[in-house]
């Protein structure tokens, strides 16, 4: 009786959740099949890049928030105490403002300055963009995980 009274705390909260995801993805496709058949002749393909990233920001943050907010009442114990372990905390949130920053400065990239650069030169501002973003993750996670990595580890 006790295991079906936890499996029904887990699912609370879930279900909206659920069909805010179902409607978003619908939703985007329909976004995205209208622009390409009505309005994406209008503006340059770099413009056209711009919008869809934009788009998928927009997917990460309407989402992105709930579903943060769902687990993060429901962590574990272990998990629990890697959010209180010394760093992980603001590791956590240099990687979602390092990741928004990067899609922001793309978008910027891809509507303003891409048209006057070719498609390589483009591409290459793309490719430079996600290493930095990586590099700097890797420099920043590296540590903790060196310290820390050992006692969270699922064996």
């Amino acid at each position: 009786m006790e295991e079906k009274s936890e499996e029904i705390m887990e699912i609370k909260g879930m279900g909206w959740r659920v069909s805010l995801s179902i409607l978003v993805g619908v939703g985007w496709l329909v976004f995205l099949i209208l622009w390409l058949f009505f309005y994406a002749k209008k503006y340059s393909g770099y413009q056209n890049v711009a919008i869809f990233l934009l788009s998928i920001l927009a997917i990460c943050v309407i989402l992105g928030i709930p579903w943060a907010a769902w687990g993060r009442r429901h962590l574990r114990e272990e998990e629990k105490e890697m959010w209180r372990t010394k760093g992980f905390r603001w590791r956590t949130w240099l990687s979602v403002l390092l990741f928004l920053f990067v899609v922001v400065f793309l978008i910027y990239w891809f509507w303003y300055q891409a048209s006057i650069f070719d498609i390589y030169q483009n591409i290459a501002i793309f490719i430079v963009a996600i290493l930095i973003m990586g590099g700097i993750m890797g420099a920043v996670w590296a540590p903790w995980g060196m310290k820390h990595g050992r006692r969270f580890r699922k064996e």
